[in-house]
């Protein structure tokens, strides 16, 4: 359990005297323009400062997520020879044993860090013997040193490098479902290009209010890192949480007694981002405190949900008429996220019908994004004045333009309105970092990044994601099985939390490795459920799962989740390939 205290604000003045104290405490150390800076840290309020403070003097900032294994630290310390790293306590163990794992060619000159010393006291202590030829430093230390001084700037030593557009801003490593990380190298230019593309999408949502923003998903992720930038800019204030303590469900009152508010509750925000994963889990949270009422409030409650979507679709807009549903059923779920939600935005993987429906109607407007860190997260958005929809990405957003290319030896044609999805414009990346061999295979001749997914035009316009191109399989009989798509039809039933269909082609049917809601679930019941599940969303015959394994004792967001929810579909098949298998004889 875990115990929260109220939030403390900073206002934007007190935020940009700190970057202005980091870059020039920089600069006093003999950092430059070009200089690398890792960022290795949870998402915080310093995180966002140290990116401002790199940006304004030129630096390059390289990132690594806080859930990468010591390995993958090592190995983008190594390729980027970061100059400093910001870090925190709480990571000094796994920076220690990244030190194991490097060649040990390359050590950062500074470390500056955050966090308390008794989150890991021992680890740090172990971390300043192992690095003696180091300058390691607390953030607060550089900070009220500076306010101590009464804020004087170095005159001589505090310079104005005001980047240029092709200059590159950062390195950003995707945590990836196969292999090691690569770094993607993102310009100032298509930041500044991504950010005026979204601002331009949603002003009008964003330009009334008393609007606050929960930060919770991982900066080190694109979708996070340009949003937050987005609030700064505008100057909606940001609140950090963790997903752990989103809800009240983990977290402790006033000295470990009873229940007390999660962050959403504590914050009451407005706009809220997150992953399918968060919507399913908040969805099924829901659903599952239901399940433990009589079976008319249940079934009442289902019935609001879809009767209210029929009345936004049908109104565009909520209303009068769909608010009473807020006031009165939706109320306490309303209540548990600070009752104040307005817009919330899903990214990072596709999101299935039925959690949009729920998002959408017991929280607020539901922003449908696509993105890829190669294009800086910002690809195409959907937007109140296309109405409530489902399934869709929206057009492509103002910084980019699309293409479809036939997808070889399928059906999809690119005449026909669907195939794989080429990006380009002023958002895309310069390239992948030190990889010249995934940039000739990533760019045709003509500049246009090959996407890997499967687009389909809408006759509104806008356009769908289908699947991963690499995850279409053509069964025995001749037919095709879209992987993630068909996913995400099964994820549309409360019993399981996650699912990885695998298709042999050599087979006429499919199967499912299943994570259940339930860790007592018994599998036959569970599959005839799933199948009905498969029926309800009129999925053909051989979209039917014929059997499913359990996964035991495992916990698929620690281990077969990327950070940014993506099934590693690789790894889970390797660890089960026997049990696979097993069932398909």
């Amino acid at each position: 359990m875990y115990e929260l205290d109220d939030y403390r604000w900073q206002t934007y003045g007190q935020a940009k005297e700190a970057t202005d104290r980091i870059s020039e405490w920089l600069v006093e150390q003999g950092l430059k323009p070009g200089d690398c800076m890792l960022i290795y840290a949870n998402t915080r309020a310093e995180w966002i400062q140290m990116a401002l403070a790199c940006c304004s003097m030129g630096m390059v900032i390289s990132t690594a997520y806080v859930s990468m294994p010591p390995e993958a630290v090592a190995h983008i310390i190594e390729e980027t020879e970061p100059k400093a790293v910001l870090t925190e306590i709480s990571l000094m163990g796994t920076l220690n044993k990244a030190k194991d794992k490097s060649s040990g060619n390359y050590e950062p000159s500074f470390f500056i860090y955050t966090g308390e010393d008794f989150e890991g006291a021992e680890q740090l202590s172990t971390f300043k013997s192992r690095n003696q030829d180091s300058t390691i430093v607390h953030w607060n230390d550089i900070v009220h040193k500076k306010e101590n001084d009464g804020g004087k700037q170095n005159k001589k030593k505090q310079q104005q490098n005001i980047p240029n557009p092709d200059d590159i801003a950062m390195i950003m490593y995707t945590s990836g479902t196969t292999g090691a990380p690569k770094g993607i190298e993102l310009t100032h230019g298509n930041i500044v290009a991504a950010m005026g593309a979204a601002e331009h999408l949603v002003m009008d949502l964003l330009d009334h209010g008393n609007h606050c923003y929960i930060g919770f998903l991982p900066l080190a992720h694109v979708l996070e890192f340009i949003i937050e930038f987005i609030m700064v800019t505008v100057g909606i204030p940001i609140g950090y949480a963790t997903a752990r303590t989103l809800m009240p469900g983990s977290v402790a009152g006033k000295n470990g007694q009873g229940k007390g508010k999660g962050d959403l509750e504590l914050l009451s925000p407005t706009i809220m981002v997150g992953v399918p994963a968060i919507w399913e889990r908040i969805r099924n949270g829901v659903l599952g405190e239901l399940e433990k009422q009589h079976w008319t409030l249940k079934k009442a409650f289902e019935l609001a949900i879809e009767l209210k979507w029929q009345m936004l679709c049908f109104f565009g807009q909520d209303n009068v008429l769909t608010r009473v549903f807020d006031y009165t059923l939706f109320s306490p779920v309303r209540a548990k996220m600070g009752g104040r939600v307005t817009y919330t935005l899903s990214g990072g993987a596709p999101l299935s019908t039925n959690t949009h429906k729920f998002v959408a109607s017991t929280l607020g407007y539901l922003l449908q994004g696509y993105g890829l860190t190669e294009c800086c997260g910002l690809g195409a958005l959907t937007i109140p004045s296309l109405g409530m929809v489902t399934g869709a990405i929206g057009p492509p957003s103002p910084s980019v333009e699309f293409k479809l290319v036939d997808v070889p030896d399928t059906e999809y044609k690119a005449e026909n309105g669907i195939g794989e999805l080429y990006i380009r414009g002023p958002s895309l990346m310069r390239g992948y970092f030190k990889r010249p061999d995934l940039n000739r295979e990533a760019f045709d001749g003509d500049g246009w990044f090959k996407t890997g997914d499967v687009a389909q035009i809408r006759s509104d316009g806008s356009f769908a994601i289908t699947d991963r191109a690499k995850n279409l399989v053509k069964l025995a009989h001749g037919e095709y099985i879209a992987l993630e798509s068909l996913e995400s039809k099964y994820r549309n039933n409360t019993g399981i939390k996650n699912i990885c269909i695998q298709a042999d082609s050599s087979k006429d049917y499919i199967i499912a490795l299943v994570e259940p809601a339930d860790a007592n679930a018994d599998k036959q019941i569970l599959l005839k459920d799933l199948q009905n599940t498969a029926r309800g969303a009129d999925c053909n015959r051989c979209e039917i799962i014929k059997d499913i394994l359990i996964t035991k004792d495992v916990e698929w967001t620690d281990k077969y989740l990327s950070n940014s929810g993506k099934l590693k579909r690789k790894d889970i098949s390797e660890d089960y390939k026997g049990e696979i298998k097993e069932i398909y004889k």
